[in-house]
């Protein structure tokens, strides 16, 4: 699977822009979410140097309901430590390739064996926030997910020619079986997002 994204402004590869990423939900739902994020921080990533390093990454996630930590929000319950497939990054563009449908690895939160399988079939694409909580020890509680919003417009190729424009995302999208998602983030992204 592929998705290029298109937003309404620069994204920033430097971590101007704070802790925030793009995903991919597949029909599995928030069972296996393909992410790329930007952050500082937490060391999550075998792409990053250090806790401190923002360079831009993919994961394969599992995501949960946390009142306690994460209020209405959700929180990333399991996370893939390697990094599936690749992402660039180019002025308001990110470009993620060779994502496999399945990802066998760590999780950066436990160190346990994890397999996660969003497969292919493209329900939607949004972008959003990352909150990470912190106990007073400074020991990592939970990493939450806010602000996620909806792209704009989702098209989907299977690189026969079909497509599907879906420009109000209202779920409507015919051809689940795709192996592509282009898709136009419909939000502006400011440096402080």
């Amino acid at each position: 699977m592929s998705a290029f994204l298109e937003t309404h402004g620069h994204i920033p590869t430097n971590g101007d822009g704070g802790a925030f990423g793009y995903g991919v939900l597949t029909d599995e739902g928030l069972d296996a979410v393909v992410v790329s994020t930007t952050h500082a921080g937490v060391q999550d990533s075998e792409e990053q140097t250090d806790a401190d390093d923002p360079v831009w990454h993919n994961h394969f996630v599992t995501l949960a309901q946390d009142s306690d930590n994460c209020g209405d929000d959700l929180k990333v319950e399991s996370i893939t430590f390697e990094s599936p497939g690749q992402v660039d990054i180019r002025d308001n563009n990110a470009d993620l390739t060779k994502l496999p449908a399945s990802f066998s690895g760590t999780d950066a939160l436990s160190g346990d064996d994890l397999t996660i399988e969003p497969g292919t079939n493209v329900d939607d694409v949004v972008s959003f926030k990352l909150a990470p909580q912190f106990s007073d020890d400074d020991e990592l509680e939970a990493v939450c997910v806010t602000d996620l919003q909806s792209a704009e417009n989702i098209v989907f190729d299977n690189n026969n020619g079909n497509s599907d424009g879906n420009s109000n995302n209202d779920g409507g999208s015919s051809s689940n079986d795709d192996d592509a998602a282009n898709q136009g983030i419909g939000q502006s992204q400011s440096t402080d997002q």
